[in-house]
């Protein structure tokens, strides 16, 4: 006993946790980390790695991509890397369900098969290589598994996505780029290549600044100029005014002596020698008074020829440091192309033995692959709520196969961190395609899924569901605002906070959260810990830090009262637990991003 609980003690002792954690707060969330650890399988087999979505005694003992994936981000979010590398891992490695020619079960007889009619309804969507990520979930052994029912299998493509953004996180947390680059060949060859593209970087940064020094002395340079010809002007006006007044004083002296000389009394004489007295001292002052404004002008002159010559000098040492600095970018680029000449084609030849290729082949491409030619969105599957596959237009209700905007929502996740992972890795073209692709994507969520709900817009559940209130409104949607694609302090995100708030706020009992959408049957419409967490992290997001905190405090007097475990669903009535407890990516892994969400906002 002892020596187990020194182990926990010193498994938490690395734990990252945000300040400023009540103690039932931090209680729950070392009780929710706890759960993640002991739900991950530590059997050294091919399900090594994978993490379940529930504990025993909760029913969901399996593990799901997407559950899963929260589960990841929730053990990087918390500081424990290792366990996300391995879980991570598991999915690059775990087996797909096959046929006999080595193509996978559900692409070849659901995804790709053109035979549109019940019961295989196929999507007749050919895919360039074998999907890399489950469509569902897995055995204990690793193996890929998806449950039927009358309407089919479930077969999601949401996971792709998620996968990608847990991966990309778990990237930009730790640096280890030899996750991705798994090929000791290939990781040496591309870090040459990036070595020589920062040093690139950094030159065309030094171009940059160079010539925004050039135009900056330009301007001054011609700022001084147009200041001269003003200055000369005004020295000339000033000095032609000035000489003026010196030579009417001048001629008045002259006059007064004129006076003088022809002055025939002593009495004359003596007023015109007092006359000239005067002037003459007139005179001298305004001579004074006049040479200070000419010598200050000629000063304002030689002031402003100096800002010239230097602002000239400026300009020219400028223009050669611009110069200079374009023959450096040029040495170093030609250094770049020399570099990559040499070290591609150890990359090519190694590139497909490495977790990136088989991330991006097969699954980011993929993912570009299923867009509907229509209108751009992911193609229909099972998604989040897992619907299954018979056609909306077959069933003409729910559940059934559509395009849901949390697939899509997580797609366009997915691509916008493929690119990230592909900028920082060095694959310029990678990084244009997926970057080009989620931008595409948006586009096409934001035409699509947009719809005006009681006077504000909303993105509705899915494209067949859009436009009816009474089924549109999906506490997933609230993914948009969490992940970015919708910006947290929009119109658009308010809209949606309020439909959550009007059409999937629990009306019985006193809990302040939410059902997961308005299918209506009993397992849709009780509270789902999931969706308050996720409304929580969002609401903090947006700044509404009070109601974000009123959903966290409920989960967490809950959690308080049934040994600190999150659910994964609360009664309808009276908020007692139900569903599978304890939960682990849709329960505890929620619960550690709001804490997280909240308190590092």
């Amino acid at each position: 006993m002892q020596q187990e609980e020194n182990w926990w003690q010193n498994w938490h002792a690395k734990e990252r946790m945000p300040k400023g954690l009540n103690s039932q707060e931090t209680q729950t969330y070392r009780q929710s980390t706890a759960v993640l650890k002991m739900s991950q399988v530590r059997e050294k087999n091919e399900g090594y790695g994978q993490v379940l979505a529930s504990l025993i005694p909760g029913e969901w003992s399996i593990a799901w991509v997407r559950d899963g994936s929260y589960s990841i981000k929730a053990l990087i979010d918390s500081g424990h890397y290792q366990e996300a590398k391995e879980a991570l891992n598991f999915f690059l490695n775990a087996k797909t369900k096959q046929n006999s020619d080595g193509t996978n079960y559900f692409q070849k007889n659901y995804i790709e098969s053109n035979n549109t009619s019940a019961p295989i309804y196929g999507l007749n969507t050919k895919l360039s290589s074998n999907y890399l990520l489950s469509v569902c979930r897995y055995f204990g052994d690793g193996s890929e598994d998806s449950d039927y029912n009358d309407n089919g299998p479930n077969i999601e493509f949401d996971g792709w996505g998620l996968v990608l953004w847990v991966l990309d996180d778990y990237i930009n947390q730790t640096h280890d780029y030899s996750f991705l680059l798994n090929n000791q060949q290939v990781l040496t060859a591309q870090q040459w290549i990036s070595r020589k593209q920062q040093i690139v970087d950094s030159a065309n940064q030094g171009l940059t600044t160079a010539k925004q020094t050039t135009v900056t002395a330009k301007n001054t340079y011609q700022t001084a100029k147009a200041k001269e010809e003003q200055v000369k002007q005004t020295t000339k006006t000033t000095i032609n005014t000035a000489t003026g007044w010196i030579k009417r004083k001048q001629g008045i002296v002259k006059a007064a002596k004129q006076t003088l000389r022809h002055a025939k009394t002593a009495q004359d004489k003596q007023k015109a020698q007092a006359w000239l007295t005067a002037k003459q001292a007139e005179l001298t002052k305004e001579l004074n008074k006049q040479n200070q404004v000419i010598d200050q002008a000629q000063q304002q002159l030689t002031t402003a020829k100096d800002q010239v010559k230097t602002a000239k000098s400026a300009l020219v040492n400028a223009n050669a440091q611009q110069q200079t600095a374009s023959n450096w970018l040029k040495v170093k680029q030609a250094e770049l192309t020399k570099e990559k000449a040499k070290q591609e084609p150890i990359i090519q030849e190694n590139i497909k033995s490495t977790n990136w290729y088989k991330i991006t082949t097969q699954d980011a491409d993929l993912l570009i692959e299923l867009a509907n030619k229509q209108n751009g969105l992911i193609q229909p599957d099972s998604s989040i709520w897992e619907e299954h596959w018979t056609p909306y237009s077959v069933l003409k209700n729910a559940p059934a196969r559509q395009q849901f905007a949390f697939t899509d929502i997580t797609a366009w996740s997915g691509l916008q961190s493929a690119a990230d992972m592909a900028q920082k890795l060095g694959f310029n073209d990678s990084y244009q395609k997926y970057s080009q692709a989620a931008a595409k994507l948006k586009t096409s969520i934001l035409k699509n899924l947009i719809t005006t709900e009681d006077g504000q817009q909303i993105i509705a559940s899915s494209i067949e569901r859009k436009g009816d209130s009474q089924h549109e409104n999906d506490g997933s949607t609230v993914e948009a605002i969490n992940q970015g694609l919708v910006p947290s302090n929009s119109s658009l995100a308010q809209g949606m906070i309020a439909s959550y708030n009007k059409y999937l706020r629990i009306q019985t009992g006193s809990t302040p959260g939410f059902m997961r959408d308005q299918d209506g049957d009993l397992y849709d419409s009780r509270e789902w810990g999931f969706i308050d967490l996720r409304i929580a992290g969002a609401l903090a997001k947006m700044g509404d830090r009070s109601e974000s905190k009123t959903l966290i405090d409920w989960m967490t007097s809950q959690a308080q009262n049934n040994y600190y475990l999150i659910p994964e669903l609360l009664d309808y009535t009276n908020q007692d637990y139900a569903g599978s407890v304890p939960m682990g990516g849709f329960g505890s892994g929620s619960y550690i991003l709001a804490l997280n969400d909240y308190y590092n906002k």
